[in-house]
């Protein structure tokens, strides 16, 4: 057997791996988190009898990545990767596991057999519905890493909804004792580069390309001390979500403080949990539906119709991204998962072109409604400063 080489991210994972169900690997490149994941399920298949499923888009991926690393990680056992691996089957024969290799490119080949460690190995190529499918079907642990280039459904799903049951190990090329100069050299020489830097360099998520809001942050804030809250709605129902959100501005600032995000969501059903935030307040709606305003304001609620007009929409967004910050409290995942998604068409060279991509949009377009008195005001404003 060989000198077993750990890095700072195995041990995080082992300190885990007791604790979570979830031990999720976000990091730049060179970082360990795929060399250690290997080296724990290497180890869980030397000591148990477990099924151990490795997941990748495609043999491909699979082939450039995992199973280059595995011969490597298997030495370091003392056991030949080439002696116990079934090119016909792609799985690994360990001491008293096995460990397969799959590729998972559509919905049907995730509704196979069960497993009791699963390994999804660069998650981000991967669909939620084919990850939650292999999710579903894990007894025990599952192992997810990713170099983060954007949010997705790790963030907006797992993290969001399995807080207590999982664990988010950010690492980064400093966490590999063992990285060569060289590979040192070539990764910093890009530090320049800000969006490459972001991801590979420091394991942080990176920018969506074309976004169009970089002053959002998410941020702790007590929801309930503000003096004055804005409230809107952007109706929807079967393919598009019924959205509500509740704001309020401080210093310059945009606080969103409160979501309701549904599909299906009858005005019966919604109004209730309206009235319950807003109590008294006003709420905007969009005027496209003036039967469901009516309903609101038969119901005691303080609904009037967005005025919108023409240009209402870019304008909106101008007056967003006039705030010096919007910070949207960390219990809010739909309204995170828009704002950090919205984005500006691409032509067909893939170019970015300052036209509106009319998605990740429903509770922004209920944040415009909301603040819709307070852009005329500050439009006076401008209008009234102007000497002629």
């Amino acid at each position: 057997m060989n000198e077993l080489k750990l890095s700072k991210v195995f041990e995080k994972m082992a300190g885990a791996y007791p604790k979570y169900r979830y031990i999720i690997n976000q990091g730049g490149t060179s970082s360990t988190k795929t060399f250690s994941t290997l080296q724990i399920l290497s180890i869980l298949g030397i000591k148990y009898p477990y099924e151990i499923d490795i997941v990748g888009l495609t043999q491909g991926h699979l082939k450039s990545g995992v199973l280059l690393d595995m011969p490597k990680v298997l030495e370091q056992f003392g056991l030949d990767f080439y002696k116990i691996y079934s090119r016909t089957n792609k799985s690994l024969d360990m001491p008293k596991g096995r460990i397969n290799f799959i590729s998972v490119d559509t919905i049907g080949k995730a509704h196979g057999g069960r497993r009791d460690i699963l390994y999804l190995n660069e998650a981000n190529h991967l669909s939620y519905p084919i990850a939650e499918q292999l999710i579903i079907r894990t007894r025990e642990k599952v192992f997810i890493d990713f170099n983060p280039t954007s949010r997705f459904w790790v963030h907006d799903e797992i993290l969001a909804n399995e807080g207590k049951r999982a664990i988010l190990i950010k690492s980064t090329y400093k966490d590999n004792p063992f990285l060569e100069k060289e590979v040192i050299r070539a990764l910093e020489s890009r530090i320049k580069d800000e969006n490459f830097w972001r991801v590979y360099g420091l394991g942080e998520v990176g920018l969506t390309e074309g976004r169009v809001f970089s002053n959002v942050e998410v941020k702790e804030f007590d929801k309930n001390s503000f003096d004055k809250y804005y409230n809107g709605i952007d109706w929807g129902f079967s393919t598009d979500p019924f959205a509500f959100i509740r704001c309020a501005v401080e210093n310059d600032c945009l606080y969103i403080t409160d979501e309701i995000y549904s599909i299906n969501l009858l005005n019966k059903n919604s109004i209730p949990l309206v009235k319950k935030i807003i109590k008294n307040e006003y709420v905007t709606c969009d005027s496209s539906e003036p039967k469901s305003v009516a309903d609101y304001i038969n119901n005691g609620i303080n609904a009037i119709c967005a005025k919108k007009g023409r240009g209402s929409v870019e304008e909106g967004i101008k007056f967003l991204q006039s705030f010096s910050k919007i910070y949207i409290h960390p219990t809010l995942k739909y309204a995170q998962k828009e704002f950090f998604n919205y984005s500006f068409k691409k032509d067909l060279s893939g170019e970015i072109i300052p036209v509106l991509e009319d998605k990740n949009n429903h509770l922004i377009d209920a944040l415009r409604y909301a603040l819709e008195d307070l852009l005329e005001r500050e439009t006076i404003k401008v209008i009234k400063g102007i000497r002629i």
